[in-house]
């Protein structure tokens, strides 16, 4: 049997009831570690919770909103009463109900200021909340590793979503400067960008089943296949790890090479067809 790579750390997840947040719950409980992870779905929640504890994991599910500096502060308060210490941070919990194809979340002209603000206030504010109320646990636990999820729609703009990706960008900013700030007692702060993943809910397999839809978003891929939660995950447990223990202040591109390269016509081949 493998060592468990996360064996002694206590982790809070936020926004882990589905997609690749459940995937983090489940891998970073795999792995070793005691968590407790946020979410809106009780019912989801309460399964997760069940399952991993019929499989001796030490999981609590912590029903609330990233939205809510109170319910933030309360996960980090329950990881510590039932665990005795917190030494890892995900920030998961994004405002994904109101972004996407169809949703409120549209250009900068059409986007309301309130749907502007609920996006800001789940996906910035409550990474914000959630590394204030946890950094004096970490520091009592003498270092620890805050890892806050991004996208790369937060370095490489895509169509619409200003919301999201103002988000996103300002927790990049906001990732590096707990970094400058916190390295001396000990935390790591870096940020994972999440490219183009195949989370497995039931829009996303409808959309991977459509090959017209997904060609284009194929040739932006570098590798021969797309992103999957395991991968992201996988990310947060080295970063989480002591294998990460001298890496900080990163925001790690988990993507497939989407972000290293320019989508533009091969000027190598351009050039040949002017010979």
């Amino acid at each position: 049997m493998s060592t468990q790579r996360l064996s002694g750390k206590v982790a809070l997840i936020t926004g882990g009831t589905r997609g690749i947040g459940r995937e983090f719950v489940e891998r970073f409980a795999r792995e070793g570690a005691s968590v407790v992870f946020t979410g809106r779905s009780v019912d989801a929640g309460k399964e997760i919770e069940e399952e991993a504890k019929a499989r001796g994991e030490n999981v609590t599910f912590a029903a609330g909103s990233a939205a809510s500096e109170d319910d933030v502060r309360a996960a980090v308060d329950l990881a510590v009463s039932t665990y005795g210490s917190l030494t890892t941070v995900v920030n998961n919990a994004a405002a994904t109900h109101l972004t996407g194809p169809g949703r409120p979340d549209t250009k900068v002209a059409d986007v309301s200021t309130e749907v502007f603000d609920e996006i800001v206030r789940i996906g910035l504010y409550g990474t914000f909340w959630a590394a204030k109320y946890a950094i004096p646990h970490l520091i009592a636990a003498g270092g620890g590793a805050i890892i806050n999820i991004s996208a790369a729609s937060s370095v490489l703009s895509i169509t619409g979503r200003p919301s999201y990706q103002s988000s996103k960008g300002a927790i990049n900013s906001l990732t590096r400067q707990i970094a400058v700030d916190y390295g001396q007692y000990g935390i790591r702060s870096n940020a994972i960008i999440v490219g183009f993943t195949n989370t497995g809910g039931v829009e996303m397999t409808k959309m991977v089943a459509n090959e017209a839809l997904m060609a284009p978003v194929r040739k932006t891929i570098m590798l021969p296949r797309l992103g999957l939660s395991s991968d992201i995950a996988s990310g947060a447990v080295f970063l989480a790890s002591d294998e990460g223990s001298f890496i900080t202040g990163v925001l790690l591109p988990i993507d497939g090479g989407l972000t290293c390269h320019l989508e533009m016509p091969d000027t190598a081949s351009a050039a040949a067809l002017g010979d």
